[in-house]
């Protein structure tokens, strides 16, 4: 993880370099995630957390960035009992990573569309079913690939809100039965986040 973002820190650089006029933007970033877990059974973006940390966006043209960041995001799924309805299963679980995002952006007015993958290592994880604790008896995986897609808007200069949906590409578990073929892959987190944005330095013309 160490050795990607120093490579992926150098590749930023040289790519600025390409065009006289390219130039870097750095700002932050935090808002909210909501997520689940496909493979676990419960539906529903019903798990909360917090997304935050830095980015720098580096200028290919009028109408290309690439942004590179670093952010630390809470993703899992969350199943509350419903008595009324004759479920009584209580179940959380929570899994924190910091995530390494890095995206191709096309600018139009005010609107900018993002896409790119995501790479991610597991800080830690909480599960419980019933109240009870089952945390590390089946270990999540600590490495995960994901491809982002989003959509910001400028609110006004260096102030932007952003959408983005994320889904992994690569399995958070691995299937009870330890099949890894690739149409039964495991669980996989599908993320939504809600983020308010500042860049620091220039805002991109328009």
């Amino acid at each position: 993880m160490k050795k990607f973002i120093i490579v992926s820190f150098i590749v930023l650089f040289i790519s600025s370099k390409v065009k006289a006029q390219q130039r870097f933007n750095a700002g932050i970033k935090a808002g909210l995630s909501t997520s689940q877990v496909a493979g676990d059974n419960y539906s529903g973006f019903d798990k909360a957390g917090f997304v935050g940390g830095f980015f720098v966006r580096g200028l290919f043209n009028e109408k290309w960035t690439g942004q590179f960041e670093i952010i630390y995001i809470q993703k899992g799924s969350r199943h509350n009992a419903n008595p009324e309805k004759g479920d009584f299963t209580y179940y959380y679980l929570g899994l924190d990573y910091i995530e390494v995002p890095v995206l191709f952006q096309y600018h139009q007015k005010k609107i900018t569309y993002e896409l790119g993958p995501g790479f991610s290592y597991l800080l830690r994880e909480r599960e419980f079913l019933d109240w009870q604790n089952l945390s590390g008896i089946r270990p999540f995986n600590k490495n995960e690939i994901s491809i982002n897609m989003g959509i910001s808007y400028t609110i006004f200069d260096n102030f932007y809100i952003n959408w983005r949906f994320t889904n992994s590409l690569s399995s958070i578990r691995n299937d009870a039965s330890g099949s890894s073929r690739w149409f039964n892959r495991g669980k996989t987190n599908i993320v939504v986040t809600f983020s308010l944005i500042y860049q620091f330095t220039g805002g991109k013309s328009e």
